[in-house]
């Protein structure tokens, strides 16, 4: 599991695809993922750990949001929020009303306090009164049709951790923040900086695989 983030000696990473993503998640790794012209940091949102959660607030966005599937969401009384547009393409696309823990948080919005909440939302026992609304993380609805044919990333990524975790499903996400232009969103040679100072695995989807340098 990766307990540290101090910066490694630097070397040229190759992109992989989902099997190395996925041991790299079962081994309690942060990766980072390109898909849909969209780079995004992703964990197991059942076991990602404070200073991971720290990580991801530092290197994206800070837009943090959870992917569950949608019989999850039903469970948990996670309505989606009124969409301006419902097609897949949107980033928006199946967001809810966002959460907090109920218990154990102070603010929500520290990394120790949304680590809780994304544990909480992928345990399995959780039940509704266990959480707050609104809150400081975002979860995600992911429908049947949308998991089977990885339309989303958000679906991709909850495909990926799945995979790893027989008992728990969720996968926290968020966008890569820019290091060439801190004012954009991160790319692919984005994706690449960060993976070599901090030795993560670059995975490219399916789609992208023709592409991959």
């Amino acid at each position: 599991m990766t307990t540290s983030f101090a910066p490694r000696a630097p070397r040229q990473r190759s992109w992989s695809t989902i099997a190395a993503g996925s041991r790299a998640l079962a081994a309690g790794e942060l990766i980072i993922l390109s898909h849909l012209r969209r780079v995004v940091l992703v964990g197991s949102a059942s076991a990602v750990t404070t200073e991971q959660m720290a990580f991801l607030i530092r290197h994206t966005t800070g837009f943090l949001q959870v992917a569950l599937h949608e019989r999850i969401c039903d469970r948990l009384v996670l309505p989606e929020a009124t969409p301006t547009v419902r097609t897949t393409s949107t980033l928006g696309h199946g967001q809810c009303v966002t959460v907090d823990a109920a218990l154990g948080v102070t603010t929500g919005i520290s990394g120790a306090d949304r680590a809780r909440t994304a544990r909480i939302l992928a345990d399995p026992t959780a039940e509704p009164g266990d959480l707050t609304r609104p809150g400081h993380l975002v979860p995600v609805r992911v429908t049947p049709t949308e998991f089977r044919t990885r339309q989303t990333t958000a679906s991709l990524a909850l495909a990926l951790t799945d995979a790893t975790a027989t008992q728990c499903s969720g996968a926290v996400f968020a966008d890569l923040d820019g290091i060439a232009d801190p004012t954009s969103v991160g790319d692919r040679p984005d994706a690449e900086i960060l993976a070599d100072r901090y030795g993560l695995t670059l995975l490219t989807a399916p789609d992208f695989e023709d592409n991959v340098r």
